[in-house]
């Protein structure tokens, strides 16, 4: 029994737990880039690197809208940092996503001991088995795609696999 006198639950001391590690990340890892944002219970983590200066806020409103395109609002993103390992090992997402080249070198040099695949060996925009409960997906930097339409449609591309992570989506493939 909890201390308020209702019946502990595993998913939801789990959730707490959860929710509570990340929260304990954020607070304490000096970021190059914005805070993370989104739901850390999701099982989407995307891994972005940030963008020079000013143009964090552009990236993290694409970010943003991009997701709530593809209705996975609630997907968390964080951004490349020295805990990111932590961070990865405390969320244990079922969905790890890379945007950028560097969010996948920073991926890779993690030497994640599950990985079965390195972010850097697979095509942009195309799911792999990267543990065997966790799918990987890497995508182009979103930065460039602000101000290049080719950059643009390139990211679109890649970033439209995450459709297949949609919960209508999900549903209709049970």
């Amino acid at each position: 029994m909890a201390a308020n006198g209702s019946p502990l639950s595993a998913t939801g001391d789990y959730g707490a737990k959860t929710s509570r590690e990340a929260a304990q990340i954020a607070r304490r890892t000096t970021r190059a880039g914005p805070e993370p944002f989104g739901d850390p219970l999701s099982g989407i983590l995307l891994v972005a690197e940030p963008a020079a200066g000013a143009a964090n806020a552009r990236v993290v409103d694409a970010l943003r809208r991009s997701l709530a395109t593809v209705k996975l609002d609630e997907a968390y993103v964080t951004w490349i940092h020295s805990d990111l390992l932590e961070e990865i090992l405390s969320l244990e997402p079922g969905a790890l996503v890379a945007v950028g080249p560097a969010a996948a070198r920073a991926i890779d040099s993690l030497d994640y001991p599950l990985a079965r695949m390195a972010f850097s060996e697979v095509p942009e925009g195309s799911w792999f088995a990267w543990t065997k409960g966790a799918s990987g997906l890497r995508l182009p930097a979103l930065a460039p795609a602000l101000e290049d339409e080719d950059a643009k449609r390139h990211f679109w591309r890649a970033f439209l696999a995450l459709r297949a992570l949609a919960p209508e989506e999900a549903a209709g493939r049970l």
